[in-house]
């Protein structure tokens, strides 16, 4: 239970903003449509001015007539509310306060790979760091490690930080390593099994540039440096040098995080901590330490570690601190102020915790907070504030009084939608154990008809934000309720809420048997099925929804979910399954120790067999009971699998692979081609629809598939409704 006592000056928003869902869902506006899903705001980054009377923020759209996702800098006035675009561009991150200077920096992408760039006030964009020799960086083949679902970058500058004082600047850059035409053997061939290219080779060179403007060469780094490639490392500047974190093979394999220190005055690099923290959020406190939550629920804890010796206890929250969603971490130079943003347990939404004197408030209001920025003495900032409701808008942040104000909107096309209504959830399923999420009501909503529902899942995902990607993927829930849909966007029971939860994500994570394979199976995936099942069953109980229509989808990490699901339950007669193969026994060899965790050994042992055959959904297409589709980026050979014992089972089933822009850029694990966004979208509406409703639509992209849609339906062998009943008992 979260303390009154420690939560005094909690703000809401002014009457600039609509206090709440219900009376959002009153104004007068247009219904969504299919382009409104697609150009939603993707907020990426904000960064406010040292007299926080001015921000710059990214946001990224896709754009219809080049097919790509583009990137857009804007400006705007936070006391008058005018914006204007300072920079469209393939790729903008990492806006940075150039102390000392009205100006920010950021890494942009305008034609010559991604490098660092000024940007001033007046919207003079100048270059800082070029760095020609770029690497390849993304998500696709040939690329350098993931990139987040973005088209391969040619990225000169990968990372950066500036002193306080602003006179020196930390920076990373990559360059390619050369292509070398040798044999490979063993590991290094099941390494690029179902790829075409093998993946770009690359070194990353750390550099710090003097307040005279000359670079000093800190270290290079090889791939194996995951926290120099990928987590853009993390930089503290102290007084005596700057200190910054490597990773380092340790001497049993593993890899361990390394924290190097650079002397201004010796001019020398040094190892100031061996074995530091693993945690890829740091997040200041007061005593030089960094913040943490721990525990589950209720009994989550808000911690402030100093030394492996020494922390000190800021006493329970029900939220999580951290996290790449949320606004992230500032300390004041003097020590007396921290702020971190959090996320809250029981109804996902985003705000922000004061720490100040080892006591706790929060700023928090109807809406979430991400995206945060504030002066050094953290006492004004800006965030970017929206909800399941209401478009992303700029806000003004006044730390003292905890007063939040709008600015701007994002997004004006957004502002004209008449919202739908959504309803945050809580559901407690038949083990008792609780799930977050939200249901999304048809427009118009009549009470006493039964309505078509479809549950989409990502996990844990599904939180207090405008339909956003991460929250629905490419099943349009949005447009499925205004064609009379009841959607579900239910998260999984959660790690956050459950302690035995958390144990087994634990084990899964770390590939550990500190939970046995069963137990982890239980908790984490059949689990989920019996969520999702119950959340449909409470509204089939109440008469809203017809349980002879009723869908699920899910993306990822949910199309495990939505697999396993199909392959347990005889609820669901569609589905719809995006970019997944985990599970699945061909795999295997990709993800070994993880296997190893979930099943107890390889699909070779037949001791583990009979656990791949418990869940692998590939080894149970004959427990399906509804037409299943498949949406992927890649024909990797554990989806390809999946399909083939969907087809042999006489169940309805479609593989469908989205091509790439040529035949170097391919589509990525999250859709980044407009186009193909669209047409996964169209998809998708087309499949529920006719095989929910039966309702065909002949300006559908895809209706040239109904024809072999009516063949697999008529082919199908049997009903499931013997298996209804037992359902329940099973899991």
């Amino acid at each position: 239970m979260i303390r009154p006592l420690l939560l005094a000056g909690a703000a809401l928003f002014g009457a600039a903003l609509p206090t709440s869902p219900a009376s959002a869902a009153q104004k007068a506006g247009r219904s969504w449509t299919i382009d409104d899903q697609l150009t939603v705001p993707e907020v990426r980054d904000l960064a406010v001015s040292a007299d926080a009377k001015s921000a710059i923020y990214v946001v990224r759209i896709a754009d219809r007539q080049s097919d790509r996702t583009v990137a857009l800098l804007r400006y705007v006035d936070l006391e008058k509310g005018t914006t204007r675009e300072l920079q469209r561009a393939a790729w903008i991150d990492q806006l940075k306060r150039i102390p000392g200077t009205g100006d920010w920096s950021a890494r942009i992408d305008k034609g010559d790979g991604v490098q660092l760039y000024r940007i001033g006030a007046s919207g003079a964009v100048t270059p800082i760091v070029a760095h020609p020799a770029t690497a390849i960086y993304g998500d696709t083949e040939g690329a350098v490690l993931p990139g987040y679902g973005h088209a391969p970058l040619a990225t000169g500058v990968r990372a950066h930080s500036w002193s306080p004082d602003g006179r020196w600047l930390w920076y990373v850059v990559l360059d390619a390593a050369p292509f070398v035409k040798a044999m490979r053997y063993d590991d290094t061939v099941t390494a690029e099994r179902a790829q075409r290219r093998a993946p770009g080779r690359a070194t990353a060179s750390i550099y710090l540039r003097d307040p005279g403007g000359k670079d000093i060469l800190l270290a290079t780094r090889p791939q194996s440096d995951l926290r120099t490639f990928f987590d853009r490392s993390f930089v503290q500047w102290e007084k005596d040098e700057v200190r910054f974190d490597v990773m380092e093979t340790d001497p049993a394999g593993g890899q361990q995080v390394v924290t190097m220190g650079w002397s201004f005055t010796s001019e020398k690099i040094r190892v100031v901590d061996g074995k530091a923290a693993r945690g890829y959020w740091r997040l200041p406190g007061l005593h030089g330490g960094r913040l943490s939550s721990e525990g589950t629920g209720d009994t989550r804890e808000l911690f402030e570690t100093i030394s492996r010796d020494e922390r000190r206890s800021l006493r329970r929250f029900a939220f999580s601190v951290g996290g790449f969603r949320a606004a992230g971490g500032f300390l004041s130079p003097d020590g007396r102020r921290a702020i971190a943003g959090f996320r809250t347990i029981d109804n996902p939404r985003f705000g922000l915790a004061i720490i100040e004197n080892d006591r706790v408030r929060t700023i928090s209001s109807a809406f979430s907070l991400n995206y945060c920025d504030f002066t050094v003495s953290l006492t004004k900032g800006a965030c970017i504030a929206q909800s399941q409701t209401t478009p992303p808008s700029v806000v003004r942040v006044d730390v003292a009084s905890g007063g939040v104000a709008r600015v701007a909107s994002v997004s004006a096309d957004h502002e004209g939608i008449a919202p739908l209504r959504i309803e945050p959830r809580t559901w407690i399923n038949r083990h008792g154990y609780k799930a977050t999420g939200y249901i999304v009501w048809p427009r118009g909503y009549t009470k006493g008809r039964q309505y078509p529902a479809i549950v989409i899942t990502h996990a844990s995902d599904a939180d207090d934000r405008f339909a956003t990607h991460e929250n629905q993927w490419e099943y349009p829930a949005q447009l499925f309720a205004e064609r009379g849909y009841v959607v579900l966007l239910v998260n999984s029971p959660t790690s956050r809420q459950n302690a035995e939860i958390d144990a087994a994500y634990e084990a899964w994570v770390s590939e550990t048997k500190a939970v046995s394979p069963e137990k982890l199976r239980q908790l984490i995936w059949l689990n989920s099925v019996a969520t999702f099942e119950d959340s449909v069953k409470e509204l089939v109980d109440r008469g809203i929804v017809n349980p002879a229509q009723v869908g699920i989808a899910g993306y990822s990490f949910g199309s495990q979910m939505t697999n396993v699901t199909i392959t347990n339950s005889s609820m669901f007669r569609a589905a719809s399954s995006g970019d997944g193969g985990y599970l699945e026994p061909a795999f295997y060899f990709n993800v070994a120790g993880s296997y190893d965790t979930v099943f107890g050994g390889p699909p070779t042992d037949p001791a583990a067999l009979a656990n791949y055959r418990r869940l692998s959904p590939s080894l149970r297409a004959n427990e399906v009971c509804g037409a299943v589709l498949q949406q992927v980026a890649a024909p990797l050979i554990p989806s390809i699998d999946l399909h083939a014992a969907l087809r042999k089972a006489g169940v309805p089933a479609q593989l469908s692979l989205y091509p790439g822009e040529n035949t170097a850029t391919d589509e990525t694990h999250i859709f980044h081609i407009p186009s193909n966004r669209i047409l996964a979208m169209e998809e998708n509406i087309a499949w529920f629809d006719y095989w929910l409703l039966g309702k065909r639509d002949p300006q559908s992209p895809h209706a040239d598939r109904y024809a072999l849609w009516d063949k697999m339906r008529d082919a199908a062998p049997r009903s499931c409704s013997a298996r209804t009943a037992n359902d329940e008992n099973r899991h």
